[in-house]
């Protein structure tokens, strides 16, 4: 309750009075709430120039998700053109890895080679995953389709990484939490749509929480990478088939749950080697 109240009410309130160009702002309002709630009113998420000289990869990946959360927003509000809006959004998953990870006890033992591979590779993985994940919400029909499908993807992340680290997996829940519930503002308002501005703080949240519970948490590299190939794989679905949506969703979620349900599978089996 105390990780998806906050996001589902402010999704609520903020997109059924002002539509889905708020919905980065509640996911972001939600997930900083959610935050506080889970450690019990004692640790809110501490200010960036604090955790600059007191680095915390989980409090680093927040500010990272709320970062992708307000170019999306910036963009959905047109005070960002779209072709810089992906490009911050580019650089903000590039600098929230390294951010993240930069100096946790893991990094301080990593060789240049190690750095390199790390934060270099997992930056240029997360860059991909906005744009794929643009990608594939502008090709695909503007209705629900979308939003069910990443809001699955979410929720799915959300289970893979609770098999390792409970608040991350509880954190991911939450911004899963608020896609849903702005998808369930349909029912009594406008139908609702994602746009490619929205692909931004998704690819984001996806990349980073996945990469978070391998070096943050104990997340085997094997379901990472499952998990984080889902968005791509739907770059498999050509332009053409969101004519039909139905069909559209039904393949998108087979596509995307062919690849969490490797990750689970992966997940799993290490939860149980480690007696979890």
């Amino acid at each position: 309750m105390k990780g998806t109240l906050p996001p589902i009410a402010a999704a609520l309130l903020l997109v059924s009075l002002f539509g889905g160009r708020l919905l980065p702002l509640a996911m972001a309002i939600g997930l900083f709430v959610a935050f506080g709630l889970l450690k019990d009113w004692q640790d809110w998420p501490t200010w960036p120039h604090e955790l600059w000289s007191a680095p915390n990869g989980t409090q680093w990946l927040l500010w990272g998700v709320l970062a992708g959360g307000l170019v999306a927003l910036l963009e959905h509000l047109r005070l960002l053109p779209s072709r810089l809006a992906a490009a911050l959004g580019v650089l903000v998953a590039g600098g929230s890895v390294w951010l993240m990870l930069v100096k946790t006890q893991t990094a301080n033992q990593w060789s240049t080679f190690d750095i390199v591979r790390h934060i270099g590779g997992g930056g240029f993985g997360v860059a991909l995953l906005v744009l794929a994940s643009r990608t594939v919400i502008a090709r695909g029909p503007a209705n629900l389709g979308p939003a069910f499908v990443f809001a699955t993807m979410l929720s799915a992340d959300a289970a893979v990484i609770a098999l390792s680290s409970g608040l991350l997996g509880q954190l991911c829940g939450a911004v899963a939490a608020a896609l849903g519930a702005a998808a369930g503002t349909s029912l009594w308002r406008r139908p609702f749509a994602l746009t490619a501005a929205d692909g931004t703080w998704i690819g984001v949240t996806h990349g980073l929480f996945l990469l978070a519970g391998v070096h943050l948490s104990a997340l085997p590299w094997s379901a990472a990478g499952c998990a984080l190939l889902a968005p791509c794989a739907l770059l498999l679905l050509r332009p053409k088939a969101a004519a039909k949506p139905v069909l559209w969703t039904m393949a998108a979620l087979a596509l995307t749950l062919i690849s969490l349900g490797g990750a689970f599978w992966f997940a799993f089996q290490s939860s149980l080697q480690a007696g979890y």
